[in-house]
């Protein structure tokens, strides 16, 4: 039996016979399959007085959140919203990719001067909100009718701002 370590010049080298892959890429995707599928992501938009609401059903993953992360920004560039309200009643999961489009949609509606607020958060995204510091970060409701009634919050970055952060 040959020996991994053995360097003779004509021996080929071997790995361990008791040596087993983890996992491996096919492995991995195959027992994806095995998992129960997950609705499909659905986003939609409707329009509440001066309010743009984009309505997203389903978990937000790496796999969807290119999609969400376009209809932000297609709201919020294409169509110059002037207040976005992301509404998360249906989004039982959030993962990184999906607080990453998130970000961007606020830092976004940011630079141009434009409302982004998030409502009905689920216990698990507003935890992964909560971790990343985010939470505080982010205009959150309870509900679609508190994002619509609340007044606007000083402009980012202000004296007004600025002086309520430091109490």
């Amino acid at each position: 039996m040959l020996n991994f370590f053995d360097h003779g010049p004509q021996e080929k080298r071997r790995a361990p016979e008791s040596t087993k892959p983890i996992a491996s890429s096919r492995k991995v995707w195959h027992n994806m399959g095995l998992m129960p599928p997950r609705p499909p992501m659905k986003i939609s938009t409707r329009q509440q007085g001066d309010a743009t609401i984009l309505d997203l059903s389903g978990d937000i993953t790496l796999f969807n959140s290119p999609e969400i992360r376009t209809a932000m920004l297609n709201l919020l560039r294409e169509k110059r919203v002037s207040y976005l309200i992301v509404n998360m009643l249906e989004v039982p999961y959030v993962d990184s990719s999906g607080v990453a489009s998130l970000v961007e949609g606020l830092k976004v509606s940011r630079d141009l001067k434009a409302r982004f607020s998030l409502y009905g958060l689920s216990k698990s995204a507003r935890t992964v909100l909560e971790l990343t510091h985010l939470l505080r970060v982010f205009e959150v409701h309870a509900t679609e009718q508190d994002a619509l009634d609340a007044p606007a919050p000083p402009p980012f970055g202000s004296a007004a701002s600025s002086s309520e952060q430091s109490s």
